[in-house]
């Protein structure tokens, strides 16, 4: 019999987190489930890793390793062989609490109408759970929505890790534009467009982890691919006009706290043009390179203070005492 989930994880050259991200897999309360896992053409021990767990459980499956082509034609890889009645995504560097997959379940068959579901999640940041992706009181749309809610977080404060989608929608619309390597979005639009009904979890159910790598890489070739979402989200007029301004504007301001004001000024002159000189972006972008890292820093240490592991709130703190064992292993 098919399994309920279909849980698609790739990996390129993050071997140790990988191993973490798959232990919290295990982990799950949910044991109606298969887990594909890609290897997209590593260099390092991801290889070993999917080996190991396969031998570990039968329901854990490599479909091998592939030349680095990026994350969305290794999902394909994965899509095209998976059985699941939902499929549901894990990226390589995060993780998730064990009641993620039974909240989900629960949800989905509570409301099966539904075919697009997602839950918020804590974020972690230099060792510390620094608060959750959405504040859980945020007024969000459920139901069948429109096709551009899909891209920001504006309507949707969703990510990849906390996702799941019917199978039966890849069937009907298709898979991940392999065009684009690292930035998913105009699947998801794509699918809202043709009335996918969506519903949302306000509890976290995951821990998504941010380094720097993330915060620093790609930002501007994103922009790019956000763009070519547009069309499959069906959005136009001024409300298109808006959302590349906002999604340009939230470029900026990732490099910006990444200490490169020059950058994001020239980046809103190439993409908006005059129109950037009234957003805060802007004016931020002349405050000088080692101020920012001056702030940065000090935000760094004002967060170890604030999110002290002794002053979470106790959900919080349990998320965090799944996750610190398997940090330490890395």
């Amino acid at each position: 019999m098919p399994p309920y989930f279909s849980i698609i994880i790739s990996a390129y050259n993050r071997g140790k987190m990988l191993r973490s991200a798959l232990e919290t897999i295990r982990f799950q309360m949910e044991k109606d489930f298969e887990c594909l896992m890609v290897d997209d053409g590593s260099t390092d021990c991801v290889p070993q890793v999917i080996a190991d767990f396969t031998k570990m459980d039968p329901r854990f499956k490599s479909l091998g390793s592939q030349k680095n082509q990026g994350m969305n034609a290794a999902r394909n890889l994965a899509l095209a062989v998976a059985q699941g009645r939902f499929i549901t995504f894990l990226d390589s560097d995060d993780f998730w609490l064990p009641e993620r997959l039974k909240e989900f379940r629960q949800r989905l068959e509570e409301t099966p109408e539904v075919g697009f579901v997602f839950s918020n999640c804590y974020v972690l940041r230099f060792g510390l759970i620094v608060g959750t992706l959405f504040d859980p009181n945020k007024d969000i749309p459920e139901g069948v929505v429109p096709g551009h809610y899909g891209i920001g977080d504006k309507y949707l404060p969703y990510v990849t890790t906390n996702l799941a989608i019917s199978g039966k929608s890849f069937k009907k619309w298709g898979f991940f534009k392999t065009g684009f390597k690292a930035t998913d979005t105009e699947l998801f639009a794509r699918f809202l467009a043709q009335g996918l009904p969506v519903a949302a979890l306000r509890q976290p159910l995951a821990v998504r982890r941010i380094h720097e790598d993330q915060i620093t890489a790609g930002h501007t070739g994103n922009f790019e691919q956000s763009l070519a979402a547009f069309p499959s989200s069906h959005v136009a007029g001024p409300e298109a006009r808006r959302l590349r301004e906002e999604t340009a504007a939230d470029v900026a301001m990732h490099l910006i706290k990444a200490a490169r004001p020059l950058e994001a000024r020239e980046f809103l002159t190439r993409t908006i043009g005059a129109d950037a000189e009234r957003l805060a972006a802007w004016r931020l972008s002349y405050v000088p390179a080692p101020v920012l890292r001056a702030l940065r820093n000090g935000k760094q240490a004002l967060m170890y203070l604030r999110h002290h592991p002794l002053l979470l709130a106790p959900d919080a703190r349990r998320a965090l005492d799944v996750i610190t064992p398997l940090l330490a292993a890395e």
